[in-house]
């Protein structure tokens, strides 16, 4: 039994190991590339310093150059920090202020502006609707005046014909009367005339008879020969 737990741990270590052995290969890969790049980094930074180092000597001759000295420079930042305040406080704040300003009369302005148009537009919209509304009406009363006219004028002139016509009656009856009076005159005249011619045959007969001694003629027959004959 033992023998045989020692060769199960046996064979179960083997694999254990090969794991190991491959880890361990992979950790000195590692680790060799860790070195090369450490060293490949220490060179960039010495690399780096003599850079600096050179830039720095560089400045140094060109502030010996101009004569630029740590206290001049210093005084020359006092100084230019006050300018800067002294402008800022009294030319830059108010210049800033003014165009603030008149930036918002722009914008006011132009917010007017676009009130206005729209303003305008809308007036316009109205004025267009009361137009046509105006043209619509006028055309309905133009419409109405022109039926009242027709209607109108049909009205008179039935008035007028029925006037007319009352005339043309009135006129004929008085026609009619005044040609039945002129009848009735003429048939007077007439027999008058028959009347008066019959009177003097008669006296001129009668005498004729009286002086012929003839009979005298019945009255009945004479006046049967005096009326009128039409």
């Amino acid at each position: 039994m033992k023998a045989i737990f020692i060769t199960l741990l046996l064979a179960l270590s083997l694999p254990l190991g090969l794991v190991a052995a491959d880890e361990a290969h992979a950790a000195s890969s590692v680790e060799g590339k860790l070195h090369g790049v450490a060293e490949q980094l220490h060179a960039d930074l010495a690399h780096a310093g003599e850079s600096i180092h050179e830039e720095e000597d560089k400045l140094t001759m060109i502030t010996e150059k101009f004569g630029v000295s740590l206290p001049t420079l210093i005084a020359q930042m006092v100084n230019f920090v006050l300018v800067a305040f002294v402008l800022y406080k009294f030319a830059v704040k108010p210049i800033a202020a003014t165009l603030d300003e008149r930036q918002q009369k722009i914008a006011d302005g132009l917010q007017y502006a676009e009130e206005m148009k729209t303003q305008l537009a809308e007036a316009e919209r109205e004025r267009a609707e009361k137009v046509k509304q105006a043209a619509i009406d006028a055309q309905a009363i133009l419409t109405e005046a022109r039926e009242q006219s027709k209607e109108m004028i049909e009205s008179k002139t039935q008035e007028a014909a029925a006037q007319a016509e009352a005339m043309i009656r009135k006129a004929s009856e008085a026609t009619e009367l005044e040609r039945q009076k002129m009848l009735s005159d003429v048939r007077q005249e007439v027999a008058r005339l028959v009347v008066a011619t019959s009177s003097k045959v008669l006296s001129r007969d009668l005498s004729d008879a009286r002086s012929k001694l003839s009979p005298i003629p019945q009255p009945k027959n004479w006046l049967m020969l005096a009326k009128p004959h039409f």
